[in-house]
């Protein structure tokens, strides 16, 4: 795990950008037919925030600060952020299986 030292080094600069990971290469390419709509900018918004929340927890590791570290990552802000993107993730997987049918007919 990060805290701990061990596991993947990250940085505050990379991890602060949403669009550099899977998902956030997934929102800014295929997924972007979707914008326009509210499902899309609220995993857009909220796998932001989510972002920076996680940027907040490194940018403490850097500064030699592990224990508000740990109290970022554990704290209500951090685990918000993360329940309420993950809640994007399966809100945007049911409308995209939902139209999949209809667009399969035409």
């Amino acid at each position: 795990m990060f805290i701990s030292g061990s596991g993947e080094q990250l940085e505050s600069a990379t991890v602060c950008k949403d669009n550099a990971c899977d998902l956030g290469k997934w929102i800014y390419g295929d997924a972007v037919s979707l914008k326009g709509g509210a499902t899309y900018e609220a995993l857009r918004a909220e796998h932001a925030n989510f972002h920076r929340c996680a940027s907040d927890v490194v940018k403490e590791m850097e500064n030699g600060r592990r224990e508000a570290a740990e109290a970022l990552l554990e704290g209500e802000q951090f685990e918000t952020a993360s329940n309420r993107t993950v809640s994007a993730i399966l809100q945007i997987e049911r409308e995209v299986e939902s139209d999949a049918p209809a667009a399969a007919a035409m």
